[in-house]
Parts: C-alpha cells; sequence; structure tokens
C-alpha cells in the first residue's frame, strides 16, 4: 500500500509513501497529468454546486472520474492506501482521495480571485443584518417581494433591529424606484430581478446562469446587463462562506447598486508622503 502527494498539478513529480520509506516519483505522463488536472478541477467547481438541483448527478459524475484516475494511479505506482492515499495540489487548489471509491475531499484555493461575499461583508460595502434580516423574513416564510416593498415594515413585524443602512441599500431594490434608477444597465438588471422574484423558480442562480433564467422567462437582457450579472453573480459565489440563496440574491441585486465600492473592496487608500510636486 502506498501513498501519493502531487504538488504544483504533478508536473515536477512527486514522492511515494510507503512500508519501506519514502522516495521521489518521475512526472506522469501528460495525459495523466492532465486527468488529475480535470479532476482537481471539477473538485474545485463542486464546491459552487452544493445546494443546486444538480448536486447530486454532478457529484457522482466527479466521482466515476475519480475513481478511473486513482485506477490510473495505481497501474503506475501500485497500490494505494484506501483513505486518503492521493493528495493533489495544483494553482487552482487540489483534493484528495483514496482507493475506496468515496467522492474526492476538495482542498479548497488560497483565497477567490475575486472579492467574495465575506470580504465585501468585512470591508463595510454591505452591513451583516442585512443578509441576517433577509434570511430571518425567508424562514418565516415572508415573500420576498413584500421585504422589498417595505424593509422597516417586516423588520417591525420580525421583532429585528434592522440598520438603518441596511434598510436604505434595500430600498435600492425596491420595485417603485426601479424606474428612478439612472444608470440604464442597472435599471434594466433590477427590472430583470423583479420579474425572477415574482416568479419564484430562480432566485438562486438568476446571476450565474443568466441566459438560461431569461430565457425562460421570457426576458431579452443586453449584452452589458449580462456581463454585469455574471460579475457580481461570481463575486458572491465564495464557498467558504455559508449561504442562504435567497440572501445572496439580494446580495447580488445590492452589490450591482453599489458596483463601484464593491471594484474597490481590498484596495488601500495610498498617501503620498513624498513631498514631490506632480505634473
Amino acid at each position: 500500500m502506498a501513498q501519493v502527494i502531487l504538488f504544483g498539478g504533478g508536473d515536477g513529480g512527486g514522492i511515494i509513501i510507503t512500508a519501506n520509506g519514502v522516495r521521489r516519483i518521475p512526472p506522469f505522463d501528460p495525459g495523466l497529468r492532465l486527468e488529475l488536472r480535470g479532476v482537481s478541477a471539477l473538485t474545485q467547481a463542486s464546491l459552487y454546486m452544493r445546494g443546486s438541483q444538480n448536486t447530486q448527478e454532478y457529484e457522482s459524475l466527479v466521482n466515476k472520474l475519480s475513481n478511473h484516475t486513482v485506477g490510473r494511479v495505481e497501474a503506475v505506482v501500485g497500490k494505494l492506501d484506501e483513505d486518503n492515499s492521493l493528495i493533489y495540489q495544483d494553482d487552482d487548489g487540489g483534493f484528495i482521495c483514496g482507493s475506496t471509491g468515496k467522492p474526492p475531499i476538495p482542498l479548497p484555493h488560497s483565497g477567490p480571485s475575486v472579492p467574495g461575499l465575506g470580504a465585501i461583508l468585512s470591508r463595510g460595502v454591505m452591513q451583516p443584518d442585512l443578509l441576517e434580516f433577509v434570511s430571518a423574513a425567508n424562514t418565516h416564510k415572508i415573500p420576498l417581494k413584500d421585504v422589498l416593498a417595505d424593509p422597516a415594515a417586516v423588520a417591525k413585524r420580525l421583532q429585528f433591529q434592522l440598520s438603518e443602512r441596511s434598510v436604505h441599500d434595500l430600498s435600492q431594490l425596491t420595485p417603485a424606484n426601479s424606474g428612478k434608477i439612472t444608470d440604464p444597465i442597472n435599471r434594466e438588471i433590477v427590472q430583470f430581478f423583479h420579474k425572477v422574484v415574482d416568479d419564484g423558480r430562480f432566485i438562486e442562480n438568476f446571476a450565474s446562469e443568466p441566459v438560461r433564467v431569461s430565457r425562460d422567462l421570457g426576458v431579452e437582457l443586453s449584452n452589458s446587463a449580462l456581463d454585469r450579472l455574471i460579475a457580481s453573480g461570481s463575486s458572491l459565489r465564495d464557498p467558504g462562506t455559508v449561504e442562504n440563496p435567497v440572501a445572496v440574491a439580494i446580495a447580488v441585486g445590492i452589490v450591482i447598486m453599489l458596483v463601484d465600492d464593491v471594484a474597490m473592496v481590498g484596495v488601500e487608500n495610498i498617501v503620498d508622503v513624498s513631498g514631490i510636486q506632480k505634473l
């Protein structure tokens, strides 16, 4: 039995641990390295699929491919231990699996390439109580359109202490205010969002799959609106954050309205102390 550890996608080889000790192993053939990279990428993608209606089917697909890949690795290095015997890491993350046939365990990427929901909250772009409030309303079966129509009234009904900042942010998505939005792309997206809310079937994925959702709702979106939806939706897909789909849907809408603030998440103010006059 053996354990194999591959770093950097296995391009530089790796190490194999057996009962007889530890030794380095050369890189596998390019086809197997690509297959391992594919398993890693699909495993990372499964983090973003959790809670969706296709989760079980997707995980079955990943498991089938990982079992095939483990078999190929065993053909090269010999029998692997049953648990956690293959450890793979590349620039985009990695996975751990064994020879039992269980699904691979993802090793998340060290950090999201775009600001995640946690970063947006910690930087004050959006208040945490807003998501807690929307989650509470959803738990009490209060329709989302009622929450958007009068967030202060719903907060009073739930005896929820909602900050003035969050009331203001939610009011930007109030149906009555959609016609007052000056940016035509934002106005188009918010009006589309209200159709999503009224329909109720696509709240979870209206930003991650905007073309399919708009087609199913009979709404035609401009390319600019689609691009902004995709960008805002991806910025909040943070697998390290516990997500309520309805609350995240609201967050996406607000992020679109605050797109300039979100773009500055993680960018610190630079102070010039040189005293040199600039042109």
